[in-house]
């Protein structure tokens, strides 16, 4: 496998743990924690998806950009999974820096929905690309959300 293969399987396990997390807090009422852990799903699945590209970034807004570049705007993948990152993005920010505004289980589970969204459209197409990535964690994972 080659590097950027490998490096997209880092991201990809930081994907599945970050859903596990998510759901763990979430069925202890930690509302906040989960839609933080949910963010980091999508982030290191767009990461993981810009890496086997070849595509390196150096912040969460670069992450955005390019994956709105190469893979949104291009139709490779549904607009809808850019929109969803960004929101996912700014209710992360809302969670972590937010503390009078409260996260309740309502905003978890719009979370959850969103990054479902992001997930699945990713690893479909890391899926059909890059056949040599082992994505079911990650898939039986998203489909307890």
């Amino acid at each position: 496998m080659d590097e950027k293969l490998k490096l997209a399987e880092v991201e990809l396990q930081l994907v599945a743990e970050n859903l596990a997390a998510a759901r763990l807090v979430a069925d202890n009422r930690l509302f906040r924690n989960a839609v933080t852990d949910l963010y980091y799903a999508a982030y290191h699945v767009v990461v993981a998806l810009l890496a086997a590209h070849g595509i390196e970034t150096a912040s969460h807004d670069g992450v955005q950009t390019q994956f709105g570049l190469h893979f949104v705007k291009t139709g490779a993948l549904d607009k809808n999974a850019g929109k969803f990152l960004g929101n996912l993005y700014h209710a992360r920010l809302t969670a972590d820096y937010k503390g009078y505004v409260e996260v309740d289980r309502s905003d978890y589970e719009e979370a959850a929905r969103q990054a479902t969204v992001v997930v699945e459209a990713v690893t479909g197409y890391l899926a059909q690309q890059f056949p040599a990535l082992d994505l079911t964690r990650i898939q039986a994972l998203i489909a307890r959300f």
